[in-house]
């Protein structure tokens, strides 16, 4: 397969220099004339292209489309790949359809929603009878825009929710910030972990850019590493971009940047790849608008080639994480000593706790007994009088005997016995106290304590 030399391609007037004069004049007509057939690498691109078409598949397969997600740190050409590997596929021209650049809103950390691009998107193949749609099963490659190089529970906790795909097609990724600075890791497991599943990712595709200059990701690619292979085991690969700058073949400094790239990654070198990405770098003039470099697609279709391996599978393709009520389950730095991006807010209301049912069965039968026992006793002390009618009756017959014989009276005793049928009465008003305690005060005072027990 032909080569692609560090500092030319095959543009439309031939091999030109990449420091050619960009303010030359441009012949549009020429380059609407532009044979990509007749550029070099075209066949080593159609047979690396049917090499791909094997590996994934076809509709009649059953299968799913593999979902790719394509990750790195800003400014490290992620969209310009998607490009890339977008034009690779097409025999026409390259199209921008992921948008370059910084798009703001929260800052460095998060740009965007979460955007797919599924087949019709980018891929315009004809069938072998000329059918607009030759049915081949070409992947999903997610684009997940740029992140800090950050290794904390947020962000391990963030790329869960994309490659357990729990979060839907063109979901804003600042609404999983905002739940995680008012709510909490909890709360962000509790709204994310559950429900319905979209794309699941099956490969992952960390890009870099071949700059020695800038700071190798080393805490991002530890995460990403980290949540790829801690259950399904989702296979890795490495893209170096800036390939017509910085080559690790012809310098050292940026071999080593490879090899250290690899290492962080884990992988092995058939699943890395230098890119050259369809940019101004290597033609000033932008003549892929109207045509395609073979010579950069032939790079990438190898790469592809090992991406959509048939082969090659993620490890527990059925496995999903099971979240429990602590913040504990994932490895790392604890909330307050993590270094969270971007600074987190005060935080916000405790999300709505789930309204109690009411005491349990258990706690119910308590309830009964307790108040049985307090009719009870309140019964029993209630009802009988403090003295017996026996005893009160001896009192008043004596009394009278000396009464009568003595002619005399005591004014105390002659109120009790002339009112002994009263002092036999229960103390109604007592009672009555009593019963509305044992029915009303008393269960709420229970309720309180056994049901703040029970939660």
């Amino acid at each position: 397969m032909a080569a692609l030399s560090r500092d030319t391609y095959e543009g439309p007037r031939g091999p030109l220099s990449k420091t050619e004069d960009s303010d030359s004049d441009i012949d549009i007509g020429s380059l609407l004339e532009i044979d990509s057939t007749k550029k070099n690498g075209w066949d080593d691109k159609q047979k690396l292209i049917k090499i791909c078409q094997k590996e994934v598949g076809t509709i009649s397969s059953g299968k799913r489309p593999l979902n790719i997600a394509i990750i790195g740190s800003h400014g490290c050409g992620k969209s310009s790949l998607l490009n890339t590997i977008f034009a690779s596929f097409s025999d026409e021209k390259w199209k921008e359809l992921a948008a370059h650049g910084s798009h703001g809103g929260l800052g460095k950390q998060i740009s965007q929603n979460l955007i797919s691009f599924k087949k019709e998107k980018y891929y315009f193949r004809k069938g072998a009878n000329n059918e607009e749609d030759d049915e081949i099963l070409m992947p999903t490659f997610i684009d997940m825009k740029g992140f800090e190089d950050q290794n904390d529970e947020f962000t391990k906790e963030l790329l869960n929710i994309i490659f357990y795909g729990r979060m839907q097609e063109f979901g804003k990724l600042s609404d999983v910030l905002t739940h995680y600075q008012n709510y909490g890791l909890n709360g962000l497991r509790e709204k994310y972990g559950q429900g319905k599943e979209y794309l699941v990712i099956d490969r992952i595709i960390f890009v870099c850019s071949g700059d020695p200059i800038t700071t190798l990701p080393t805490q991002l690619m530890a995460c990403v590493s980290e949540v790829a292979h801690g259950v399904r085991g989702i296979p890795i690969f490495g893209v170096m971009t800036k390939s017509d700058k910085f080559d690790g073949r012809k310098n050292t400094e940026v071999e080593k940047r490879e090899t250290e790239f690899r290492k962080h990654l884990g992988i092995p070198n058939n699943r890395f790849a230098r890119i050259k990405n369809y940019c101004e770098d290597i033609d000033k003039d932008m003549a892929y608008m109207f045509s395609v470099i073979p010579q950069i697609d032939v790079r990438v279709l190898k790469l592809m080639t090992q991406v959509f391996s048939n082969a090659l599978e993620v490890t527990n393709p059925d496995g999903r994480l099971e979240y429990s009520s602590t913040e504990a389950e994932l490895p790392g730095e604890s909330r307050e000593g993590a270094k969270l991006v971007p600074p987190r807010r005060q935080p916000g209301p405790r999300p709505p706790q789930e309204a109690s049912s009411g005491l349990g069965f258990a706690s119910l039968l308590l309830l009964i007994t307790i108040q049985v026992l307090f009719m009870a006793i309140l019964l029993h002390f209630g009802m009988n009088p403090v003295i017996t009618e026996e005893k009160l009756n001896t009192i008043c017959a004596n009394y009278d005997f000396i009464k009568s014989k003595h002619d005399a009276s005591i004014d105390g005793l002659n109120e009790l016995c002339d009112h002994k049928v009263d002092i036999l009465k229960p103390p109604i008003y007592l009672l009555g106290g009593g019963i509305v305690f044992v029915i009303v005060v008393l269960p709420i005072v229970l309720y309180f304590f056994l049901g703040k027990s029970r939660n």
